[in-house]
């Protein structure tokens, strides 16, 4: 029965190509939309769990909610009011389960490169420590080398300092001027792109001696930490967190961030997103689905004597139920498998262009999974077996009789 069912199927879809191909075309987009978009979203959050698990094992310690940067024509500003005292770095590095601690000095400046001004963001720390905490595979240099303890007068600059933000690129040994102030560029880190982590894009390190002597801050106002263990790193931010506050009677004077935080509220973000998206693509399928029923109701009607003769030669409702009910499968079914074929090569090509467009740091590679798979012919089963209920059930009910007669 089933092989019989499948032969009416295809010679029915034969016999209306233009329009069984319109209904595969509604099908197929709404397929499309959902496994490039779970494939991207896949994608995204993989990219996003790698790139902080690298620092998985590093707290931030910001003063209030992190420190307040506004964009001026004379740079970056930052708030100076409240910086971490040397207490709170001392009673920091007692806390058991500490193997690093690295005192960060933020400020703006405004640096000329070709006769062209840019305000920049500015990091000062000691040389070994932004050798530890920025050479890691996931950030590491583009070209030339971190500076060494002793080292003066030397900048390592972002990847978007040195290729876009000046009308030409900033090689490295190139002198470049921050706040009427020469610096030889040492090296130039790479291209971070769409990372979550620590931003050196836009950002210029120098030392911890430079920066005092250039800025004439030397206030900490942000503390990386890394501890021995991962499976520590919250209890440890707590203490943290507690000891500072503690020091200048205040329950809100820092703030503590882990990777983990912020790898929970990216992939919350992410996966709200998401929905949104596959809702989106549910349109085109309840669009898609409309017309698998009126195609159906269509040839039910052009095939209305067929059925009056089935019927009268001893064919049941069920039978005559079962070769619609195929039929609409048959069609979903082809659109499901077009629409997945569809949006791998589609997503594929989106990595491409991005890479092309946008460099290879923004690219996104799509991730293809089993189950996104699975669910997208599983959509398809159901919207073509729902579509076609009501058109089989009313080609069954139909009165032999006056089937036959029908012309």
């Amino acid at each position: 029965m089933i092989v019989d069912n499948f032969i009416i199927a295809l010679k029915n879809i034969r016999e209306r190509k233009t329009r069984v191909f319109l209904t595969l075309l509604g099908i197929a987009i709404g397929i499309m939309a959902i496994v490039s978009l779970m494939s991207l979203g896949e994608g995204m959050q993989q990219a996003v769990t790698q790139e902080l698990s690298t620092l998985s094992d590093t707290i931030i310690v910001n003063i209030g909610d992190g420190f307040d940067a506004t964009q001026s024509s004379t740079g970056i500003e930052y708030q100076k009011d409240m910086y971490f005292s040397d207490r709170d770095i001392g009673d920091i590095q007692r806390i058991q389960g500490i193997k690093d601690i690295s005192p960060l000095l933020a400020y703006g400046g405004i640096a000329a490169y070709n006769g062209i001004n840019k305000g920049v963001s500015l990091l000062g720390m000691k040389p070994e420590n932004i050798q530890a905490l920025f050479g890691t595979e996931s950030l590491g240099l583009e070209s030339g080398s971190f500076m060494n303890t002793g080292d003066q007068n030397k900048v390592i600059i972002g990847y978007n300092v040195a290729h876009d933000y000046f009308d030409t690129d900033i090689p490295v040994g190139a002198r470049i001027t921050i706040s009427d102030k020469k610096f030889f560029v040492s090296g130039i880190y790479k291209k971070e792109g769409m990372g979550f982590s620590l931003q050196t894009d836009d950002s210029i390190h120098m030392t911890q001696y430079d920066f005092e002597k250039l800025t004439g801050q030397k206030n900490t106002s942000i503390i990386i930490v890394k501890v021995f263990d991962v499976n520590e790193v919250n209890t440890v931010a707590d203490e943290i967190q507690t000891v500072i506050n503690e020091n200048h009677g205040s329950d809100d004077f820092a703030s503590v961030t882990t990777m983990d935080s912020i790898l929970d509220s990216i992939q919350n973000v992410l996966s709200i997103i998401q929905i949104i998206l596959l809702a989106i693509a549910a349109i085109a399928l309840v669009v898609a689905s409309i017309g698998i029923m009126n195609t159906m109701l269509t040839s039910v009607m052009e095939r209305t004597h067929e059925i009056g003769i089935m019927k009268a030669i001893g064919a049941q409702n069920i039978d005559i139920m079962g070769i619609f009910l195929f039929e609409g499968l048959l069609i979903s079914l082809i659109g499901g498998l077009t629409g997945i074929t569809v949006g791998i090569i589609g997503a594929n090509g989106f990595t491409f262009v991005t890479a092309r467009s946008m460099g290879a740091g923004m690219a996104l590679a799509p991730v293809f999974t089993l189950y996104s798979i699975a669910l997208a012919i599983g959509v398809a089963i159901f919207v073509g077996l729902i579509s076609s209920f009501y058109p089989a059930r009313k080609a069954a009910k139909m009165s032999p009789i006056e089937a036959v007669r029908y012309e």
